[in-house]
């Protein structure tokens, strides 16, 4: 395998991440396809593993894939989105803080599993009984990150 080949393949698959809302492997090969790259089911899935990739549910029954943060562990990433979907009421924002809304009694479990993401950007947050503050050290990658969390609640 040409390892320049398959840095090429991977940055187009992250750009078209970024780009469409992909939510199946077979639609990120046509997509490559029509960027001039052939390749098979099997190859796309070894990348999306190695690149960090996740499906994330965008609303009931509809998913798409994006890239998250490097080292982020899928048994992590999983617990969060249970979290996410079962004690999130509403996330909101300004300036360089983040609200979430949780059931009572739940913004502590939500907080820890927040911190154990070792998200890049995030500097710590702080859990009360049913709200925690997420504290991002970046004004700028706020929307970035409420986008990201936003993507685990269920619509």
């Amino acid at each position: 395998m040409n390892m320049r080949q398959k840095k090429e393949r991977q940055r187009l698959i992250k750009q078209i991440l970024e780009e469409k809302e992909i939510g199946e492997q077979f639609q990120l090969l046509e997509e490559l396809r029509k960027r001039g790259i052939k390749t098979t089911q099997a190859t796309i899935s070894r990348d999306l593993q190695e690149m960090g990739v996740v499906k994330v549910r965008i609303k009931p029954g509809v998913y798409k894939y994006e890239l998250m943060q490097k080292g982020l562990s899928n048994r992590i990433w999983e617990k969060i989105k249970v979290a996410f979907e079962n004690f999130v009421e509403s996330i909101d924002y300004t300036g360089n803080l983040i609200l979430i809304k949780t059931s009572p009694g739940n913004a502590h479990g939500v907080a820890a599993l927040i911190d154990e993401l070792k998200y890049d950007g995030i500097l710590g947050t702080l859990a009360g009984d049913d709200s925690i503050l997420v504290i991002v050290k970046q004004p700028e990658k706020t929307k970035k990150i409420v986008k990201e969390l936003s993507g685990l609640l269920p619509r």
